[in-house]
């Protein structure tokens, strides 16, 4: 006998959007565990999120990795994702940016 799929009461975005809702910065790992998706579902719909986050008035916050060995901060970076290493010391030890949703 065939399963049906359990009923879904929202969609992914609904899903980050509401764990955004905590008022603190999340990693990609962090969103993942809250909304109940995979790492990858996230970082595709990060981008997304963020124009409609824009859409309505608030603003998307992007705090960069940076480097645990040295302390170099990925400020120019525009892809989502973690760096696998420093450019300035070559460390692999890179702490993930972080996304918030600042309202207003």
């Amino acid at each position: 006998m065939a399963r049906n799929p359990p009923e879904r009461t929202r969609t992914d975005r609904d899903a980050l959007r509401a764990a955004f809702a905590s008022g603190v910065p999340l990693t990609v790992r962090q969103l993942s565990q809250l909304a109940g998706l995979s790492e990858e579902a996230v970082l595709r719909h990060l981008e997304h999120l963020a124009k409609s986050v824009k859409a309505e008035g608030a603003k998307f916050v992007v705090h960069p990795a940076e480097c645990v060995a040295c302390g170099y901060v990925f400020d120019d970076r525009k892809r989502l994702t973690k760096p696998s290493r420093c450019p300035e010391c070559r460390a692999t030890r890179v702490d993930p940016p972080s996304f918030e949703v600042v309202e207003g």
